[in-house]
């Protein structure tokens, strides 16, 4: 005579379960980096400037200490909140890359030294014209004669 069975331990298949817990982690992740720059959770932001770092890298011949220090000074930019709009940063959904970090500047000084920094821009400041003064008025004072 069978006992009755309880299911508290389930036979699961376990190698199709984390294939197919994998495949729904990277098609979830796929997802995550097609959307718009200003929508891409922090961490995802920060692997995709990781990515930039690295195209960087080539055009700059960048040392591992440099592309630590340039990732380091992006991700405090990003903490304060410089790179959080699509007017800053240009990203392509379909490739998924940074195209662009406008106002990033780059240049290797005389002594071989990477320096970086964001450009600021002069706000463009208009002549005002003068105020005009109101004439004023000179009060006579009577002299007696």
């Amino acid at each position: 005579m069978e006992r009755h069975k309880t299911l508290k331990h389930p036979v699961i298949d376990q190698e199709n379960f984390t294939d197919s817990f994998k495949t729904l982690l990277e098609d979830s992740a796929r997802e995550a980096y097609a959307r718009p720059w200003h929508r891409i959770e922090r961490g995802l932001r920060l692997n995709r400037i990781r990515m930039f770092i690295e195209t960087m890298t080539e055009k700059w011949s960048m040392t591992k200490e440099e592309k630590e220090g340039l990732f380091l000074f992006l991700q405090k930019a990003l903490d304060k909140k410089l790179l959080n709009t699509l007017k800053v940063v240009q990203y392509d959904q379909q490739t998924q890359q940074i195209l662009l970090i406008k106002g990033l500047e780059i240049k290797r000084n005389s002594e071989g030294i990477l320096k970086w920094g964001f450009s600021t821009k002069k706000e463009a400041t208009r002549k005002r014209k003068p105020l005009q003064e109101e004439p004023t008025k000179i009060e006579e004072k009577e002299t007696p004669v």
